[in-house]
């Protein structure tokens, strides 16, 4: 079974790893209230994340309106060359503003 897991780190990043798509969407929006509070910036970590489709770019969207209504900030960091292939194609570069892709 597919999942998409999150872990609190260190550095107090989300970090997200597996697969961030229409099948895991819903389970880790419905633990969102566990993850989405806490700092004034709230950093996505996906570095582990392997595989993202348009559910999971969605998802990203309604995280940062979350955030922004409570006048917080949203960075992603690590996003993989597929969510930045899926963000410019979606036109949504201005709103999400993932950091520069290197290959690893």
């Amino acid at each position: 079974m597919k999942s998409c897991e999150w872990q609190r780190n260190e550095q107090n990043e989300i970090a997200l790893s597996g697969e961030l798509d229409r099948m895991t969407v819903p389970l880790l929006w419905k633990q969102r209230k566990s993850w989405l509070h806490g700092e004034q910036v709230l950093t996505l970590n996906l570095a582990g994340v392997t595989k993202v489709d348009s559910a999971g770019v969605a998802m990203l969207l309604e995280t940062k309106r979350a955030v922004l209504a409570e006048q917080r900030e949203l960075v992603i960091t690590n996003a993989n060359q597929q969510l930045h292939s899926m963000v410019q194609v979606s036109g949504v570069e201005a709103l999400l503003q993932l950091d520069e892709h290197t290959d690893k």
